[in-house]
């Protein structure tokens, strides 16, 4: 089975980087288990039938190996500001484009940040669309080939999935980075009952860089871990609380997601294109 075709076809259907990586158990979930005992109650989802995420085949049973994709939607020179004024009022795009603010007054404040990845289409609805036609694609190539897809609901541990498939390593903001795409990507798959030749994982780190880590004005960055229950992004987006005050004093205008961490990294600095799709919003698109 040609694993090089597979993963063309995900590149013809609008992914931005593609690999593979072989359905088995993560090593990695020892670390999420642990993790996951300390998050707040927002995040309370991850820690249902938590065993499930061990591995793909816990989730679908006849995988055999796994299609992770990257869909970059950000790059350096793409401007922030012109995009956020593109978007209006934050609190009518928000409701607009089908988000709800955790924090509404922040959202109405003036000077209010929405993160780059809400600046577009909701990415759930992009990402399986993509998803979908490449499944259907591959199915008319390969007639004994089946499925499923994936895109950060499911319960699948896909960073570590994307950095064994070779997309990229953890950054120490715990996000996964590439060295040609940056971290302002979203990240989807699928699982198939395929054997495939599985990609070589990224042998790779940040160093002695910590820029992100020195970038959270929250100080949420410790030891490559996220301490959620510090971290803005989670409050404005995911707490079911009012955001804390010296939180609230600290977010630099950030009402929707924050972006610090990702705008410190010199991995973002990375010229290219993004994926056809993910281009930020403009006027009164809805989903």
């Amino acid at each position: 089975m040609s694993a090089g075709r597979i993963k063309a076809t995900a590149l013809a259907c609008g992914a931005t980087a593609a690999g593979i990586v072989r359905a088995a158990d993560l090593a990695e979930f020892k670390r999420y288990s642990e993790a996951v005992t300390m998050i707040p109650d927002g995040l309370a989802y991850l820690k249902r039938d938590p065993l499930i995420r061990k591995s793909v085949k816990k989730w679908y049973q006849p995988a055999r190996s796994v299609l992770v994709c990257a869909f970059r939607y950000w790059t350096p020179d793409m401007d922030y500001k012109a995009a956020l004024a593109a978007a209006g009022n934050p609190a009518d795009y928000l409701k607009r484009t089908g988000r709800k603010a955790c924090q509404e007054a922040l959202v109405a404040a003036p000077g209010a940040k929405i993160s780059r990845y809400a600046l577009g289409r909701d990415y759930h609805l992009t990402v399986k669309e993509k998803l979908t036609v490449m499944l259907d694609t591959i199915k008319l190539e390969f007639p004994e080939a089946e499925g499923k897809t994936f895109c950060d609901t499911s319960p699948v541990m896909e960073k570590e999935l994307g950095r064994l498939a070779g997309l990229g390593f953890r950054g120490k903001n715990t996000l996964l980075l590439s060295r040609r795409l940056g971290s302002y990507f979203f990240l989807g798959g699928i699982a198939l009952n395929l054997d495939l030749q599985p990609d070589v994982p990224q042998d790779d780190s940040c160093g002695a860089c910590d820029q992100c880590v020195k970038a959270c004005p929250t100080k949420a960055l410790k030891d490559g871990r996220l301490d959620a229950a510090r971290c803005l992004s989670y409050w404005t987006t995911q707490a079911k609380w009012r955001i804390p005050g010296e939180a609230a004093q600290r977010r630099q205008d950030w009402a929707y997601g924050c972006d610090l961490c990702q705008e410190a990294c010199p991995q973002n600095k990375a010229p290219g294109q993004i994926a056809p799709g993910f281009e930020p919003v403009k006027g009164d698109v809805v989903n």
